[in-house]
């Protein structure tokens, strides 16, 4: 069987040229586009990396074709100590518009049914640009597609049921302080942790297309995905979700394992519904 096929482009953007990667199906495709936006924190991530490129691989493989795209990334943070932020160009709003500019660029240019993922800090982009298309923005997505998403600045309370998976095996103290630091990182101050166009968690989600949520199993992070469900159950947004068992966070950056093709299925059969 042929391999899809790419090219790169530099779409126009308000604040300069936004680097993507398209994809394309050996035959006709015979689903919508994906959108689709890496995870790293907000400081790690380009489109080489699996999380991007395997991923739009496996995607497009299955007929459906790929808009991977890179975003302004910010220092890296101190671990430990005051946390002194670097200065940086790319702090919020400027990823969210680069994924939005993108976005709307792929929707100029093919057109068509389209959706739009991510996974960890690049789902949490994905939702702020999916809350600007539902207040009208843009054309909105058929649906949206979140691995292992980070939704919120400060990460709500994990439940008994996480706390049994993640027992012996992490401090969870030091994870709760390790998000909130990549966070203000990247939002470039603590004034605006509480902020829901940044942090889609905290935001009325009425309104929102159809979202489809996959989960590492023994993940912190899942606290804040645990907690997005149950606001879109709130607002009464369709949505489902799972977990992989025994899996942690990232397993998209691990082509190799049994979570990367389970992972992977998955964002094909959210794609392939009528």
């Amino acid at each position: 069987m042929a391999e899809p096929t790419w090219i790169e482009r530099h779409v126009p953007g308000r604040h300069g040229e936004v680097r993507v990667r398209e994809y394309l199906p050996a035959g006709e495709p015979t689903g919508p586009r994906l959108v689709w936006v890496h995870g790293g924190g907000w400081v790690v991530g380009t489109l080489d990396e699996p999380e991007a490129h395997l991923v739009s691989m496996r995607v497009a493989a299955a007929g459906c074709p790929v808009t991977s795209i890179e975003y302004g990334l910010v220092p890296m943070f101190p671990v430990v100590g005051p946390l002194r932020l670097r200065p940086s160009p790319f702090r919020y709003p400027v990823p969210q518009d680069q994924v939005m500019d993108a976005w709307l660029d792929a929707r100029a240019t093919h057109g068509g049914p389209m959706w739009l993922g991510g996974a960890s800090a690049g789902a949490c982009l994905a939702a702020g640009v999916a809350l600007r298309l539902r207040d009208g923005e843009g054309p909105p997505p058929l649906g949206l597609a979140f691995l292992y998403g980070l939704f919120h600045g400060v990460l709500p309370p994990a439940s008994a049921a996480l706390r049994r998976r993640l027992f012996g095996l992490t401090d969870l103290r030091v994870v709760q302080q390790m998000v909130r630091r990549a966070a203000v990182n990247h939002a470039g101050s603590t004034e605006y942790l509480d902020n829901p166009h940044i942090f889609a968690g905290l935001a009325d989600l009425a309104g929102l297309p159809p979202v489809h949520l996959l989960n590492a199993d023994r993940d912190m992070l899942r606290a804040s995905a645990e907690n997005f469900a149950h606001r879109l159950t709130l607002a009464g947004v369709p949505h489902e979700g799972w977990y992989l068992p025994d899996t942690s966070h990232g397993f998209l950056a691990r082509p190799e394992s049994e979570a990367f093709d389970a992972g992977t299925r998955a964002l094909v059969e959210w794609l392939s519904r009528p």
